[in-house]
């Protein structure tokens, strides 16, 4: 897998510096050119293999490194792990981006690496090799080359799993904690823990691994909301209590509509959209989900108890998140790839089909780099 994954970082970072030339989006970008290099050799670099992932949620996660989490201002929205990883680095003096950047890419490759080596324990290194792959070339899974913290969140997640799989329960537990202070599904891998003490029967003997997965979350939330943004109003409905508890009263400076509502209703929302108004943003976002949720049918039968749990949690919270009439289901298929046991239980059901769905993958992961880079689509 190391050798797949340095492939499509080499490949991904000469695709998007040649796309970024087409829509110039950052300072960088638009006074130094792509080619020849120029003088000073570190920002040509700067410029060529990182300016142009310098899009969306990256620009945020650079905001927090350079000036932490402020009140109000739209930063609080964001779990706080990824960019306190990167801080160390820009205190070296190293750009925000950058220190994002190395963090991420060494984060992805961990998780494609845990990935692998928690399939092997199970299934021949072939057919391992084979899910690793079907997994890291699903067309979002770009984003573990981008400044995102998807690749912080997967390589704690399935360290979780990998624990749980040796009855390593406090490992398990600390992991769920690091997974839930990099994105808010990291509270979902208290289902699988959960599944796995009662199975095993541990009673009391729970309480410790489940601390250690609840407390780094709710310390978070608690100084977000008692340090940085002060208490929420209370009242308003299942959504503002969510947002003032779980997510941020300022998310909507990030995404100006968004609500959770029952996945049948936002899946609805969005049908009708794309029907009475079809753009690429929305038709790639069902297109992708209709596959992931394919390929979720086909594992069904071939995932454990544990895992359905989070991959149902995963998917049921990534159909409920509603981003209003414009763009409805903006970063759908983002939220749905984290349900990685979905690679593993089509491992275990349907063997042969890992030899067509990585083929199949491959383009559409090359493929929507261009729309990112570009700021067409939203991941």
């Amino acid at each position: 897998m190391l050798g797949l994954w340095l492939l499509l970082l080499i490949l991904t970072r000469i695709e998007a510096a040649w796309v970024s030339t087409l829509r110039p989006m950052t300072a960088l970008e638009r006074e130094m050119p792509l080619w020849p290099p120029t003088a000073p050799l570190p920002a040509w670099l700067e410029r060529v293999l990182i300016a142009p992932w310098a899009r969306w949620d990256a620009l945020w996660y650079a905001r927090i490194v350079a000036h932490g989490h402020q009140a109000g201002d739209g930063t609080t929205q964001f779990y706080p792990l990824y960019p306190l990883l990167a801080v160390p680095l820009a205190r070296l003096g190293v750009p925000p981006l950058m220190a994002l950047t190395l963090v991420g890419l060494a984060a992805g490759l961990g998780a494609v690496l845990r990935f692998e080596r928690l399939a092997r324990e199970e299934m021949n290194p072939i057919r391992a090799r084979r899910a690793a792959a079907a997994f890291m070339l699903f067309p979002v899974a770009f984003i573990l080359f981008a400044p995102y913290a998807e690749g912080i969140f997967l390589m704690a997640a399935i360290g979780c799993f990998h624990a749980l799989r040796q009855k390593r329960d406090m490992l398990a537990g600390s992991l769920a904690g690091l997974a839930a202070l990099a994105r808010p599904q990291g509270l979902f891998l208290l289902l699988p823990l959960a599944w796995a003490l009662w199975r095993e029967r541990r009673g009391r003997r729970s309480v410790p691994a489940l601390l250690a997965a609840l407390l780094p979350p709710l310390g978070w939330h608690a100084y977000r909301i008692l340090v940085v943004e002060g208490l929420p109003p209370l009242g308003g409905g299942f959504n503002a209590l969510l947002y003032a508890f779980l997510f941020s009263p300022h998310a909507h400076q990030v995404v100006p509509v968004q609500a959770f509502r029952w996945p049948w209703e936002a899946l609805a929302l969005a049908l009708r959209r794309f029907g009475e108004a079809p753009d690429v943003d929305l038709g790639i976002n069902l297109t992708l989900a209709a596959g992931f949720l394919t390929l979720t049918a086909l594992a069904w039968k071939g995932m454990h108890g544990g895992e359905r749990l989070y991959t149902l949690a995963v998917v049921a919270s990534a159909l409920s998140y509603h981003t209003g009439w414009v763009h409805p289901y903006m970063g759908l298929p983002r939220h749905l790839w984290v349900a990685f046991p979905v690679f593993l239980g089509l491992a275990r059901a349907c063997p042969r089909l890992l030899h067509v769905v990585p083929i199949v993958e491959a383009p559409g992961l090359f493929f929507l780099v261009i729309p990112y880079v570009l700021e067409a689509w939203v991941p």
